[in-house]
């Protein structure tokens, strides 16, 4: 994954628009804002102040507020193996605190274990097979 630019602070209204901040509720979103969505959906949003290492999928088009970095996937991800990441880069964020925070910086040094194809490339369909195993996975 590749890390995202942030949006600048702007004055935002009410509108369709998820706001993704630091949250750790509601799958990060805070309000509905009127502006144009700066992310296609797709993406993982991870707090970087305030509610550090809490990853969330998001699945529709959204703007971030500059405390959340916004990982790329480099591959396709179906929302289950998105899910899988986010359940790992969780884990992995325990390691970080308000006081040492997971930076981008930090992020990128970062290694997460996923599960891997032949070659080491990241297996998705392992990861969204692993998920949907749970006994919940069905409810996606």
């Amino acid at each position: 994954m590749h890390l995202g630019a942030h949006p600048s602070r702007r004055v935002l209204g009410s509108g369709e628009t998820p706001l993704v901040t630091a949250s750790a509720w509601n799958n990060g979103i805070s309000s509905m804002v009127a502006v144009d969505p700066d992310w296609p959906g797709g993406q993982i949003t991870l707090p970087n102040n305030g509610s550090i290492s809490v990853a969330f999928y998001q699945p529709r088009p959204f703007t971030a507020s500059r405390d959340v970095t916004v990982l790329v996937p480099k591959m396709t991800l179906s929302p289950a193996a998105a899910l899988f990441v986010c359940t790992v880069l969780r884990k992995e964020g325990q390691r970080y605190n308000y006081a040492r925070k997971w930076t981008t910086g930090r992020m990128r040094e970062s290694a997460i274990r996923l599960p891997a194809a032949e070659g080491g490339t990241p297996d998705a369909a392992a990861m969204e097979a692993l998920l949907m195993a749970l006994p919940l996975g069905w409810a996606l």
